[in-house]
């Protein structure tokens, strides 16, 4: 019990953590029971969750994805391609099922090849029955009922061979040796395609960094230009429209900074896709602009692309499957030969009695209601419709890589005519400015040489982008985009 002429215990129990603000002053008599109390608090401030971003910071600050604030610049590192195509290549998803896919088709090889070897069966039979015998056609004798019954043991072992097929094991092999080396071709296809989806995605990436960068330099003009126009209003050299003008060019500055922002954030999440990763750190990807002369003629990448492409590869490989799984149908209209050994012991007490027996079995098919002529009709129709496909996926291929080569082409003329824009528009502003200053401008046409300076710089973003998604495309369509025969990437713009 408490008692009243004990002095009064003060006991300040702190709660704060790092990010939160709860503390509590806690006034006791007890010694005891302060102490009960005290445990109670540390449980209490044991079991509170340190939040991870604090409730009234701004929407998105808290998410390591999207907080590139001062804090945390130190730890947004810097994605190089190769070091984005490298962690694609080792952690993708679509590879770990291509592989498996490869050892499927391995497999298959070894369930084909199974039929060479011979079939060991064993077993054995326990049977607890009776013994009575009833007539029988030709022994009109009659046995009298008993209910006495038996055992019976039995062991056997049964050894099977195939000795002729006549081609229809060695088309089987065939086929799965065909359709495993279709399975690499499907998994080198597979690399291409990553390869490339991550290139894409990178120089999206990059491309609104850039973007990002053309906004603030465009920030930083419109701002300037509604301070000019403040001053200028309140000497009574302007009036308001010009005031409203640049608040208004400023407000449409920022918004397309928003917009450009959110869409950095969508590629960054595409990028992460391609890669295969699931990513919750900040990065930027480091600034690469690939160039160089197109050495390549029309027929020369055509050419390559026919040599190297791997889903020409698999269709030729899956061609040849077809042309065994072919031969395989028209072989059931052969003969098979087979042998049979077995060896087994039976009694119905011990020792048991051996007997052995060897066979062999020649099956002629004769008639099974026209199966085998409507499977090797099947067979060659599906062998006509892959030589189909084929054709089509050629024609698909020369296409694709001369539309690349000559949007190639166009890209990298743009980027030449937007550089020489670019110049153009900065020389526009400067001159534009600097008759605002004396007095012979007008605002209205510093605000359009900084819109055409605004337009003119991203669209010479765009077109890098433009160029450099291209020449991953073509590269991607020519099949040239991962080196197969040393197992790294290639070195340079092109093959």
């Amino acid at each position: 019990m408490l008692k009243a002429d004990k002095p009064r215990e003060v006991v300040f129990v702190d709660l704060s953590h790092k990010q939160g603000t709860h503390k509590g002053i806690i006034v006791f008599r007890d010694s005891l029971l302060i102490r009960l109390l005290f445990s109670l608090c540390l449980i209490l401030s044991a079991m509170n969750p340190v939040l991870p971003f604090r409730a009234d910071a701004a929407p998105g600050q808290g998410s390591p994805l999207f907080n590139h604030g001062a804090g945390n610049r130190s730890k947004v590192f810097v994605l190089t391609l190769p070091d984005a195509l490298a962690l694609a290549l080792r952690s993708h998803p679509q590879l770990g099922a291509a592989n498996a896919g490869v050892s499927s088709a391995q497999a298959g090889i070894g369930i084909a090849r199974s039929q060479y070897y011979p079939t060991l069966n064993g077993g054995s039979t326990y049977t607890r029955e009776t013994g009575n015998f009833g007539p029988q056609p030709g022994f009109p004798f009659t046995i009298p009922e008993s209910p006495v019954s038996f055992d019976f043991y039995q062991a056997q072992l049964t050894l099977t061979q195939t000795l002729f097929a006549f081609g229809r094991r060695r088309s089987q092999v065939a086929q799965n040796e065909a359709l495993y080396r279709a399975s690499h071709q499907s998994a080198a296809k597979t690399v291409t395609d990553i390869v490339f989806g991550v290139e894409k995605a990178y120089f999206s990436v990059l491309k609104d960094q850039e973007l990002l960068n053309v906004d603030k330099l465009t920030l930083a003009d419109y701002r300037l230009q509604l301070e000019v126009a403040k001053a200028r209003f309140h000497d009574g050299v302007a009036n308001a429209y010009d005031v409203l003008n640049a608040r208004v060019n400023l407000s449409n500055a920022l918004l397309t900074q928003v917009q450009d922002r959110n869409q950095f954030h969508v590629d960054q999440l595409a990028l992460n896709r391609a890669m295969g990763v699931i990513g919750h750190s900040p990065y930027r990807v480091a600034s690469l602009h690939p160039s160089g002369k197109i050495r390549f003629t029309p027929e020369e990448v055509v050419s390559i692309a026919i040599d190297n492409r791997p889903d020409l590869k698999q269709i030729d490989q899956q061609e040849s499957a077809q042309r065994q799984a072919v031969k395989f149908n028209q072989a059931q209209f052969l003969p098979t030969v087979q042998s049979t050994g077995a060896y087994s012991l039976d009694s119905e007490f011990f020792p048991l009695v051996y007997n052995w027996s060897i066979a062999t079995t020649l099956t002629v098919p004769i008639f099974n209601g026209f199966l085998n002529v409507q499977q090797v009709r099947q067979a060659r129709a599906q062998l006509r419709q892959i030589r189909f496909q084929k054709e089509d996926l050629r024609q698909e291929v020369i296409q694709n890589v001369l539309s690349d080569l000559f949007t190639l082409k166009t890209a990298r003329e743009k980027i030449r005519d937007e550089k020489a824009l670019t110049n153009q528009a900065e020389r526009n502003v400067d001159l534009a400015e600097t008759q605002f200053k004396v007095g012979t401008g007008t605002t209205v046409a510093v605000t359009q040489t900084e819109r055409d300076l605004a337009k003119a710089r991203a669209d010479l973003v765009q077109a890098q982008a433009d160029y450099a998604i291209s020449l991953a495309r073509l590269k991607k369509d020519m099949g040239t985009n991962y080196d197969f025969k040393h197992g790294h990437l290639p070195l340079g713009a092109l093959p």
